[in-house]
This record gives C-alpha cells, structure tokens and sequence, in this order.
C-alpha cells in the first residue's frame, strides 16, 4: 500500500500535533504500553497504545495479550484478583481493511502506517511538508497512527490497539492488563493496568466558556481547553446562519497544537472568515474523546462583523473670530474615510479630564471646520468622527482654547469672623463686583509666620465661609486669607490676614502608643508622651476575657515613656489605653486602645513517635504510635498519596493507638500524618510518616 495523496495534506497537519501527543502522554524513559479506559451504559472500551516506535513495531507483528480479572463484587474486594480470561490480540490482515480505509481517512493512516511499503510524504510543499520529510520514517509511521487511532476507535481495534468488553455485570469490577505477546526477553515492554467498573459510567461534559470575538468580517473563537484535556483529543466546531442547522468548520478534528509540557495550553482558539459584515453567525462546539465519542454541544454563542472605522480626527488649529468669546476650530481627517463615517460631532468642557458636553451635534462628513460661540475663560475641545456602523466613534485629543484676559480680580476686603466653644468658625467679606467672577480660594493657617493651606477644593462661589477648628490643642490662635478667582483663573492678591482667637479651653494632647512586644509572659509597652509639659501620664489595663473593668496599673509624671506588664495570664486579650493631665486638672482624651492577645502559639509535643508495618502479600499497612495522652481528646489522621493534597483520613478517639489502611495500592507512595486534638480545643504537633508500597 502507497501512500495515497488525499492523505498528504491531513498528514501534514497532523504531524506536530503527533510530537505534542508524544511529549503529553508518553515520558517514561523505559519503553511502556499504557492503557485507558471508558464506561459506557453496558460495556468498557479500552485502548492502548505502545510509547515506543521501535516497540509499536514490532508488537505490530507479534500483537498483545489482554488480560480480565475480576477484581471487586458488591464493592467488597476480593483476597485476590480472579482471571476472567485471557485474549491474543493482533492487528487484523491487511485484505479485511479495504472497506474501513474507503470511507475514513485515519482508518487509512493506521493501516497505511502498519502495511505501507513507504510512509514519506510526498506531492506537498511548504515547511511542514519539509519537517516531516526529515524525520526518520518509522518514526513517522508511529506518530501518526497515534493519532489516527484517538481519532478512530473502530480502527485502532482493527489495528489490535483497541478492545469493547461487553460482558459486563452493573455489581462487579474489572482490572484489566495489556502486555506484549512476546517474551520480556526478546522485548523489555512494561505491562499495563486499568481498573473500571459500569459504576464509573460518566455523561461527557459539553465544553464551556465559549466565546466569540467579532471584528471585520472575522471572529475569534476560543473555549477552555485545559479542564477537559485529559478527557478530549480533539473538537469539532460548527457554525449555523440560521441557528438552526449547524455545519462543521473543518473536515478534521480540530487540535489545540499550543499544548506542551514546559507551557500547558488553557485554551483553544480558532479564527473564522465570515463572508459579510452585519449578519448574524452562531457556533458550538463539542469534544471528541480517544475512544472517537463526541460529547455534548456547548452552548451557542452569536454576533456579527462590523466593519472598522480606521481613522480618528485631529485638531490642528482654532481662530479666533472679531466676536467675542466665540472661535473657529479646524480638523484634519482623510478624506477616504467619509464613506465609513456618519458624521462628526464636537465636544467642549472646562476641564481637560472632564466631563465633556456634545455642544455641535450634526456637523456632515466632508466638513473640516466649526464655529463656537460660548467660550469659557478655559475651553478643551474634542471632535468625534461617528461611524455609520451603530457604536463606532474616534475621538481626537483635546485642544485648549483660552481668551486673552490677564486681569486679575480685586483683593476681597472687610473679613469678619468668630469662633464658638465647638470650634465652629464663620467668617465672611465683602462681596467682589466683577462680571466674570468665579469664586474665592480659603486659606488658613494656625500660627503668625507660616504659609497658610488652602482649604476649598474648587473656588467657592459665596462671600461666606464655615470652617471647623480643634479648640482643644495649644494653638490659640487662627490665621484667614481670601483670594479672589475669576473664570481666567486669575488670582487676585490675598486679603489681610483675619486671626480670630479660640476659646480657652484646651486640654493636654493625647499620648500615643508607638509599639509593643510580648516576652516570655509579659507585655512591653512603648508610647509617645504628651506635648503638654510636665504632665501626668496614666496607663490603664482591661481583661477583655474575663470582661473585668479598666484597672489603673502605671502613673507616671516625669518623662518615661515605657512599662512592662508582669501581671497577665496567657491566652487571655488584654486592652491598654493612657491618658495625660496637665496641671490645671484638665485631662487628654484617652489614647486609642491597645488590643494585646497574649498567647502561647507553641503546640505541645504530645506524640511522641509514629511507626509502620507494610504488608504487602495482605495488601494493607499498619500505624501504630505512642503518646502522652492525659489532655488528649482524639486523634485525626490524614493521609496523602503520591503528591496529591493530604485529606482528613480517620478520626479515633484517644484510647486508639493503632490503625490498619487496607485501601492500599502497588507502586504508590503514601504518607500518614498524625495530629491530637485536645479536651482544651487545642492541637498537637502533627507527627508524619511517608511509606512506599
């Protein structure tokens, strides 16, 4: 059999998905034969596949040997698995495949692979064809048929690769064996197990997160791919007008080629040519599994192209006209993009950041100037080229406009003001006459020399003003200044300065904790003194857990600024807070209080050894440790396999010292960790073991 040219192309295509299939699932150095297994309602199918070329050759000739043992009844495991049967298994003779290779491609790959005389691809130009051409051919033969049997189940058990079990009882379970016909000897192939039930029957699941990006007569399709890898080799896209009848995008299945090793796909993506723009398009897709099922459709998404709208206006220039406040403001735009755009539209706001108000709404597609005739003292202006396709907008950069005007207004005058024993201020001034006013800017400071702060956000628009200031601090004064701002944003000068007295009613300022430490059972407190000289500072302690009252522990007056707590109990929360008092007997507010946990984060060592037994002609291990088990309340074990997450095993109670896994399994690693809980609620050390069995 030659290599028939109809395949040349899907050859191609398939060969780097073939070296990806290779790396993903075939990484044992030894040469191997792995197998894997689908339930369906009322039979297993199994496959299997060599992870050798030089071995898939050869096991071509001499075939496999599956093996059936009946390994559980009734979920109870039998002492030992019971053989069922024994089967030879070969690839069928090369006349029965005609029919097979005429009505699928793959079935044609695989038979042309085991019985062509030459497998190098020929009649294909391009890269892919030249790669191909330089890997040794039955290398060649080995890759593709690979993948040819994922795409084909009928064909890979023609090929001998692939076995349906229909024997089957709902209350039993099977493991099943795939080993090399011929003798370890003449071939070093490491044998394979599966096991499987009717139970482990599962729906395949549709693919999710399908999406659709629509741009100029194209759309993106993408979907996850990485959550269902391990269960689909390939997918089928389709794509309907109507939403109704559905056709398939490619005559192939569709291969996520991205997929390696050092960098896992998490997606599968596909770019559609759409033939017009405006219409509707609807896809789904479904999964191909390695036994050649397709599972459920996704769901459909839809949309439509739209064509794009490649070009954004550009200001270049404004002029002022002999009006006043008014200006003509010029744009660029090429002329080629009048077909796409509906119209333009110009945009005005005070503010470069906004927000911008559409002041020129139907300005026609060919214009290239406008005239605005309500200019503020400072103008951005914006134009937006609105594309004839429904939300499709370029807009330019802004451009500033500003009238001349440098006149700043008047310096406000005749600030009055006072303040009340809460601290409320109220000052006021005579009110400036200039038509373009814009407000005034607060200023205030709280000693003579410094630069005062401004106070208003935005230029207030009144001649009155309400401030609040802290009676309670050592500043007894407050310093005012006005400034007046007109629409130019020009600043007049400030006004005189307004002091206004506060009440005299000033108490010592707070301390402040800076930091604090927990020893060795006591609590280090540092703070920060009052700036009131001379004053009394007093720490107070509280038992949050035993909901006692504040206690006065420390009185200090001269400048020491730390204590230590020596009269606590672990595990209990504590609050502190301190407060000043100045000579006068006025007193600080309390300093924001201190939440200390002081707790003993030590867990006791109270197992003191964790040993095993393995028993491997039983098939179960034995835990067994010792412990000081006065406080203790229980015991839970947790148990990890391989490098899987450890979950909770067993809880026993604490006169349990022992305990027998027998839910064990050849060739894997288990590791056991012990934890006691305690009659306080409390936790031990965990105490582990690993054992490979």
């Amino acid at each position: 059999m030659k290599t028939n040219r109809r395949y040349v192309t899907l050859l191609s295509f398939l060969l780097v998905y073939s070296v990806c299939w290779s790396q993903n699932n075939i990484q044992d150095s030894l040469a191997s034969i792995k197998i894997l297994s689908r339930v369906q309602e009322n039979k297993i199918l199994l496959r299997w596949a060599v992870t050798d070329a030089v071995a898939w050759q050869k096991t071509n000739v001499s075939g496999f040997i599956l093996e059936k043992y009946l390994f559980s009844t009734d979920g109870n495991r039998l002492p030992e698995p019971q053989i069922v049967w024994s089967k030879p298994i070969k690839a069928d003779a090369l006349e029965t495949w005609q029919d097979i290779v005429e009505k699928d491609n793959y079935a044609a790959i695989i038979a042309q692979a085991i019985y062509g005389e030459s497998f190098l691809i020929e009649g294909s130009e391009g890269q892919l064809a030249d790669i191909v051409n330089l890997v040794q051919e039955n290398e060649q033969r080995f890759s593709f048929a690979l993948l040819a049997a994922d795409m084909n189940f009928e064909a890979a058990t023609k090929a001998g690769w692939g076995y349906t079990d229909n024997d089957i009882k709902p209350n039993e379970k099977y493991a099943y064996k795939i080993k090399s016909a011929l003798p370890q000897e003449q071939l070093a192939l490491k044998s394979s197990t599966t096991l499987v039930g009717l139970s482990d029957y599962e729906i395949l699941p549709a693919p999710i997160d399908l999406q659709g990006i629509f741009s100029d007569k194209s759309v993106m399709i993408t979907w996850e791919y990485q959550l269902f890898k391990s269960i689909y080799t390939s997918y089928n896209l389709e794509r309907s007008e109507d939403n109704k009848t559905f056709t398939s995008l490619s005559n192939e299945a569709l291969i996520n080629l991205n997929d390696r090793p050092e960098a896992p796909a998490k997606r599968m993506y596909y770019i559609d040519s759409l033939a017009q723009n405006n219409k509707t398009y609807y896809y789904r897709v479904n999964g191909i599994s390695p036994f050649g099922e397709k599972g459920a459709y996704s769901v459909v998404v839809s949309g439509q192209g739209q064509p794009i709208l490649p070009f954004t206006p550009h200001i270049i220039d404004f002029k002022f006209t002999k009006n006043e406040y008014e200006a003509e403001i010029i744009w660029e735009f090429p002329k080629e993009a009048e077909v796409l755009t509906e119209k333009f539209q110009l945009n005005h706001a005070e503010k470069d950041s906004g927000p911008y108000k559409v002041v020129v709404v139907d300005i026609p597609a060919n214009q290239r100037h406008v005239t605005f005739s309500e200019l503020a003292p400072s103008n951005y202006f914006t134009i937006t080229a609105v594309g004839k396709t429904p939300g499709q907008k370029k807009t330019s950069f802004s451009k500033l406009i500003q009238p001349i005007d440098s006149l700043p207004p008047a310096v406000p005058l005749e600030l009055k003001g006072s303040i009340d024993s809460l601290g409320i201020v109220n000052i006021k001034w005579k009110a400036n006459v200039e038509k373009d006013m814009l407000g005034y800017r607060i200023f205030r400071g709280f000693t003579k020399n410094e630069e005062p702060s401004q106070l208003t956000v935005s230029p207030l628009e009144t001649n009155k003003f309400t401030d609040t200031v802290e009676v309670k601090n050592l500043n007894s004064k407050v310093y005012y200044q006005v400034v007046a701002v007109d629409r130019r944003f020009n600043h007049s000068e400030k006004s005189e300065v307004l002091i206004l007295e506060k009440p005299d009613v000033i108490p010592p300022t707070a301390p402040v904790f800076s930091k604090y430490k927990v020893e060795k059972g006591e609590v280090r407190l540092f703070w920060i003194n009052s700036s009131e000289e001379n004053a009394t500072h007093i720490l107070s302690r509280k038992n949050m857990t035993d909901h006692k009252e504040w206690q006065e522990i420390y009185k200090v007056t001269d400048t020491i600024q730390h204590f230590v707590d020596k009269k606590i109990e672990a595990d209990k929360t504590y609050k502190y807070a301190i407060k000043a008092i100045d000579k006068s007997g006025l007193e600080s507010l309390p300093s924001m209080p201190l939440t200390v946990n002081v707790i003993d984060l030590t867990p006791p060592k109270l197992i003191k050894e964790l040993n095993f037994n393995v028993y491997r002609q039983d098939n179960y291990i034995e835990l067994f440790w010792r412990a000081d088990d006065r406080n203790i309340m229980e015991y839970t074990i947790y148990k990890q396999i391989n490098d899987a997450d450890p979950t909770t095993w067993r809880i026993v109670p604490a006169t349990v010292k022992r305990f027998i896994d027998k839910d064990i399994h050849p060739n894997q690693t288990y590791t056991y960790y012990l934890r006691s809980t305690l009659t306080n609620g409390k936790f031990s050390m965990v105490k582990e073991v690993e054992i490979k069995f």
